[in-house]
């Protein structure tokens, strides 16, 4: 099953302490995921790529600090039993790539969860068959990516994908585009 998580209700209320400054430091937490884990953050990120060139669209690069940020988040999802992109403890996805000491100048988010024989497949087939993730996955400003995939111990798995666009103006202020999934123009 594909479940997605609308930002509206969520966003409104955390928008006047949505931070969207870069961070010094990082604050990621270190994962150490089996090689099973990694084959499936690849063939996600291959099978979105492959998406982006049917598209016209160069490839997402895989940037190894927001792949530690999006596969924290997914890990976080599992621990804490919670499906959405606002964490918690009221933490947005930009709040945490912001943490992880990631320099952009826009970004987003998408997440699933499924416990399909193919989940990597599933998951990309969901965000494209949903208009807002399929803006995030063919929004040709996003150049690099990060892939995180959790499994929960019962046969099922979360995926976050974060993106990033390096290039570009950046705005006085930001453009924050209230879709399913959250994005945001710095």
């Amino acid at each position: 099953m594909f479940r997605t998580v609308t930002f509206l209700g969520l966003l409104l209320p955390v928008l006047g302490v949505l931070s969207l400054s870069g961070c010094s430091h990082k604050s990621v937490p270190v994962t150490h995921p089996t090689a099973e884990i990694l084959v499936m953050e690849q063939q996600a990120l291959d099978m979105v790529n492959s998406e982006r060139a049917t598209a016209g669209l160069s490839a997402l690069v895989m940037d190894g600090d927001l792949t530690a940020v999006a596969r924290a988040h997914s890990e976080d999802m599992v621990a804490r039993s919670f499906f959405a992109h606002i964490n918690p403890d009221g933490r947005t996805p930009f709040q945490r790539i912001d943490a992880g000491g990631i320099k952009y100048v826009s970004a987003g988010e998408n997440i699933a969860f499924n416990n399909s024989a193919t989940p990597m497949a599933t998951a990309v087939a969901g965000w494209m068959a949903s208009p807002p993730h399929r803006a995030n996955i063919l929004r040709p400003q996003y150049n690099r990516t990060g892939m995180g995939v959790a499994p929960d111990g019962h046969g099922g798995f979360y995926f976050t994908q974060d993106f990033v666009g390096t290039e570009g103006k950046r705005g006085e202020a930001p453009v924050f585009e209230y879709t399913e999934p959250l994005s945001v123009t710095k």
